[in-house]
């Protein structure tokens, strides 16, 4: 059989294997961003993405889609297949696996390798650069992260730094990964820009630039769509105006990681001035009415009840349309997923979503957003927890302490728990 007629057989067939490379921060390379945290395929610190491209690993991957087995490392798929309506696969498949690429499918050698090695779709973290220390993030991704991080596991900053969670690049050098990537621009169909926060990072710039240069900015022949994962604080870097080069592209989508509203966002997304994300959307609307923008909001349950304050607002004050939303459902650190939560406590947010899925069907064209409201009710009730808050210490230990660091508080940034607190009882103080 052939492997393309496997792939349209195989129950878990998934393409990003066979058109791009994850690339993180600390250098990881893996199938897709979603790819299990302690699994990847090599490393660019170690090989080139050319190597790791058909490296064991890489094969035994490609092999094992195709045959309908579950790789470990695609858990969160596996997961939430049946219980979501939507999977990262799900994704992956419907905008790559067209028929543009099964040529590519059909290249498979017996062994899982494949000659061709052109990255169809890029997703390249260059490096953890950004000015925001987010409370579900850390050194990894934020190098703003950094002092809070050692003081947090009583560490020095030195000490931290030495570990490998300071400022990191991906390669053996600073250029190694954009000079990788610059020879795929010229066949690119889809490009994600993430960080760290892109938008503080010049390698983004510099793809802009030769995208710009060779003419390749998206037509019916040569299709590029270009999505964002942005902080969305700041929409320049010195000179470069992101707002200047969008303008040029056909399909742009901005999806601005905004977690919460007002003094909420603030608190969750450390280092963010509420007045400057309305201002900048404002610009945006201005400047670049026909570049898309969607809030890409991560769900957990401290978030719960301000999403759907922020996203009425933000609709009433026509800043966005009700469809432009997307969530994400957390998974890690777990002591902040709607799945840890105690029964009761799901019942509270699950009328608050049905509510607001209500709301929402007065508008045409939310049937994907309601249905994610709908998946988020799902997985929420997939761990069946009782009266217990799962992770609770846990919780408390690193709030707190977070809190004493950064001289906030928890509690009266989100009242709308005080529930939570009383359960609690004198450990929450």
């Amino acid at each position: 059989m052939k492997p393309l007629d496997k792939a349209k057989q195989s129950e878990t067939f998934c393409i990003y294997p066979w058109v791009h490379q994850y690339i993180g921060p600390p250098g990881d390379v893996k199938p897709c961003c979603v790819y299990q945290q302690d699994e990847q395929l090599g490393s660019l610190k170690e090989n080139t993405l050319e190597e790791i491209w058909n490296n064991e690993n890489t094969k035994k991957l490609r092999l094992d889609l195709l045959n309908g087995e579950k790789p470990p490392g695609c858990k969160i798929c596996w997961d939430r297949t049946g219980v979501s309506s939507r999977t990262h696969r799900d994704d992956a498949n419907e905008n790559m696996f067209k028929e543009d690429v099964y040529n590519l499918v059909n290249m498979t050698q017996e062994d899982g390798s494949l000659p061709v090695h052109q990255l169809l779709y890029i997703d390249a973290r260059w490096n953890n650069l950004c000015n925001l220390k987010c409370r579900t993030c850390g050194p990894r991704f934020s190098t703003s992260w950094i002092e809070d991080h050692a003081k947090l596991y009583d560490r020095t900053i030195i000490e931290v730094k030495n570990s490998g969670d300071g400022f990191q690049f991906s390669g053996k050098t600073e250029n190694q990964l954009l000079d990788e990537i610059l020879p795929h621009v010229p066949y690119v169909k889809q490009i994600y820009f993430a960080g760290g926060e892109p938008l503080m990072q010049k390698e983004h710039y510099k793809i802009l630039e030769e995208l710009l240069r060779i003419g390749h900015t998206g037509t019916e022949n040569n299709p590029l769509v270009i999505n964002y994962n942005t902080n969305f604080t700041q929409l320049k870097l010195g000179n470069h105006s992101a707002l200047d080069y969008w303008k040029h592209f056909k399909e742009i989508k901005i999806n601005a990681s905004l977690d919460g509203s007002h003094s909420r966002a603030e608190y969750w997304r450390k280092g963010t001035n509420w007045e400057t994300i309305v201002n900048n959307r404002k610009r945006m609307i201005q400047e670049c009415p026909d570049t898309g923008f969607r809030i890409s909001f991560t769900l957990s349950w401290p978030n719960s009840f301000n999403l759907v304050d922020f996203h009425r607002e933000w609709v009433e004050l026509e800043l966005i349309k009700p469809e432009d939303l997307s969530l994400n459902i957390l998974e890690v650190p777990e002591y902040f997923s709607i799945k840890s939560m105690p029964k009761w406590k799901k019942e509270k947010i699950e009328k608050l979503f049905l509510q607001h899925i209500h709301w929402l069907k007065q508008y045409p064209y939310t049937d994907r957003i309601r249905q994610e409201f709908y998946d988020a009710i799902q997985i929420m009730y997939s761990v069946d927890t009782g009266d217990e808050f799962l992770h609770m210490e846990e919780f408390v230990k690193k709030q707190n302490k977070l809190d004493s660091i950064r001289e906030e508080n928890f509690w009266e940034t989100f009242p709308e728990h005080e529930d939570i607190k009383e359960i609690l009882g004198s450990c929450a103080w």
